[in-house]
């Protein structure tokens, strides 16, 4: 991507190839969402989505937290516009005008073909958590504070939470008590419904493991990686009938790709002319806890680390050692 672009409400950032980090940048209002942001993340998403660049989205906060929901002052301002309308029909219909178009805004995420993670930390409210649900994966870290807020406040979630969320999380019962009480929630109720996948216990941690994440995932196929979320997606609103149509149509085409053909010539599913870095121990630390995939150069790998600090790397003297090592899960180019 050769110049990122810029918004009022939003920081965007590039911390790896393919790799595009999307900060919500109201970090005075714990990034409450006004309408400017809604709008941005519309626009950014809809950007990225065609930008051939990006392969994978990293979304994250600044600041303090994720989010904590929708901007009161929005909504007093919202409000304020249908109260002067008298006829009661067509003040329904401004409200569900005004509706449709948060919902597209945090849709565009959702719709994105490129994937998207999460990474959620200080507080994750409301619509904070309805934009989390448009996303692919959701780590947090361990002091994230949740709340699906809306019942609180005297409304049912309509922009993610109840229409997104009941397809993929695990327990029901649960999910429907928080829902029903608005009560707040921790990061241990948060994994044990499905809502975040890994819990890390710092910020730095939290952001690291994202990206590193990212960055395996951006070195794969575009072709497999966005076909398969599509697929996905498709998959959570249709039969399993109309899902196998979709995909034999799908790979009728997407099988013609010439990345099948470098996957099956290298024992390494590298999809970029660049090998991809290492650039701070806590990336490794990190990968080889969470059982991460590494894409690195072996000589960089002796050069940068002390090899003995890991038990699983002890007394590697060539590249063979050290894939064994490593097992077949590690992804590695010499």
């Amino acid at each position: 991507m050769s110049s990122l672009p810029t918004y009022e409400t939003l920081k965007l950032s590039q911390p790896k190839p393919h790799v595009t980090l999307v900060e919500l940048n109201r970090p005075t209002k714990l990034n409450a969402m006004n309408q400017q942001l809604f709008d941005e993340l519309k626009t950014c998403f809809e950007q990225l989505n065609i930008e051939k660049e990006c392969r994978v989205i990293v979304l994250t906060g600044s600041g303090r937290a994720f989010s904590t929901g929708i901007d009161i002052e929005h909504l007093s301002t919202a409000a304020a516009e249908s109260v002067e309308i008298d006829d009661i029909a067509r003040r329904a219909l401004h409200v569900r005008s005004m509706i449709q178009r948060t919902q597209e805004s945090l849709r565009a995420v959702d719709k994105c073909e490129k994937p998207v993670i999460a990474a959620i930390h200080g507080y994750c409210i409301g619509a904070g958590i309805d934009l989390s649900a448009c996303c692919d994966i959701r780590y947090s870290s361990r002091d994230t504070t949740f709340s699906i807020k809306e019942v609180d406040i005297g409304l049912a979630a309509d922009v993610g939470s109840l229409q997104i969320l009941p397809k993929s999380i695990t327990d029901h019962g649960l999910f429907r008590e928080l829902v029903f009480t608005s009560r707040t929630f921790d990061t241990n109720e948060a994994q044990q419904i499905g809502l975040i996948s890994r819990v890390f216990d710092t910020r730095e941690a939290l952001l690291d493991a994202a990206i590193s994440l990212a960055n395996v995932i951006a070195c794969k196929s575009p072709i497999a990686v966005q076909g398969s979320k599509i697929n996905l997606n498709y998959a959570r609103d249709h039969t399993v009938d109309d899902n196998f149509t979709f995909v034999r149509t799908w790979n009728s085409a997407m099988l013609l790709t010439e990345d099948i053909v470098k996957n099956l010539m290298t024992t390494s599913s590298i999809f970029t002319h660049e090998t991809v870095s290492i650039d701070s121990e806590i990336t490794l630390q990190v990968a080889i806890k969470n059982n991460f995939p590494l894409v690195i150069e072996f000589s960089e790998l002796l050069t940068y680390f002390n090899l003995n600090e890991y038990d699983s790397l002890a007394n590697v003297t060539n590249a063979e050692q050290l894939k064994f090592s490593l097992g077949e899960q590690r992804i590695l180019t010499f």
